[in-house]
């Protein structure tokens, strides 16, 4: 029963996000002057409907997110989450005034009105998160795919772009633009780090964790770089050992980690390409 329950909630969220998307487009305004249209109003409307759009977007992507993990969906969530679709649906009306004049006041409450939708989505957050998970390392993880590991997609942001839209609001709409576009890349790669944490075993889990974020995206990259050679080089055995070697010891230089725990970490980083680091390992 609860998991049609969550089932029907996801498909109404969804209906719902992109009825909204559709009325921010249908209220786009066109000013014609002598039958000709007002382009530089036109390009405005469009840069300020991009804002809504990419701040919407990303509230879908966090939201399909969470509710992945969620396997039940309570009633307090039920509460939060149409709570949530409320204050999203007031994007369309508050879009809408920054595109008719673009003012400090209007910049000011549609941040604020940013600010209000993140905190009741944290709230939603937390207590889906909490109600799965009781190990702090896997909390951290996914909080991290969901928000990002700094502050550009939290309410503090949100609050100091509203201070800021007092006296510079064509900065802030800028910067309304920029941070669920940032935000959006940022957390898609770290879905699929967390996608590929859950292939580990517990005890790998538990020591890949003990990696800061920044260490981890670190790995990542050393990770992918020695791929990439090793693709280049299929044909090239004294290569591929030497570029093994190189991965190798940089990676145990940087983490302090055994050859076991090295091999282990990549099997579970790219299944498709592991065969690469277990020739040359061999």
């Amino acid at each position: 029963m609860q998991s049609k329950l969550k089932e029907r909630l996801d498909m109404f969220s969804d209906a719902i996000i992109a009825i909204l998307i559709t009325i921010m487009v249908l209220e786009l305004p066109i000013t014609l002057h002598s039958g000709v249209v007002d382009y530089p109003q036109l390009f405005k409307s469009i840069g300020i409907y991009a804002v809504s759009f990419c701040f919407i977007a990303n509230l879908w992507y966090q939201h399909a997110v969470i509710f992945n993990e969620a396997e039940t969906v309570p009633n307090a969530i039920i509460v939060l989450d149409l709570v949530f679709l409320f204050s999203m649906s007031l994007i369309p009306t508050f879009t809408r005034m920054m595109t008719l004049e673009t003012t400090n006041i209007n910049v000011m409450l549609y941040a604020g009105l940013c600010f209000i939708i993140s905190s009741v989505f944290r709230r939603i957050s937390k207590t889906v998160i909490h109600a799965k998970y009781t190990d702090q390392a896997d909390m951290r993880q996914l909080y991290n795919v969901i928000y990002g590991s700094g502050y550009l997609d939290s309410g503090i942001m949100y609050v100091v772009l509203a201070f800021l839209g007092y006296f510079f609001p064509k900065v802030v709409l800028v910067l309304l633009i920029i941070i669920p576009v940032r935000s959006f890349i940022s957390h898609a790669r770290d879905n699929a780090e967390l996608n590929e944490l859950e292939k580990m075993d517990d005890s790998d889990k538990r020591e890949f964790l003990t990696l800061s974020i920044k260490e981890q995206r670190r790995f990542r990259q050393l990770l992918q770089h020695y791929f990439s050679q090793a693709r280049r080089m299929h044909d090239d055995q004294a290569g591929q050992q030497q570029a093994w070697a190189a991965f190798a010891k940089m990676a145990k230089d940087e983490f302090h980690v055994s050859d076991q725990t090295l091999g282990k970490w990549m099997h579970s980083s790219n299944r498709d390409n592991v065969r690469w680091g277990k020739r040359d390992h061999d």
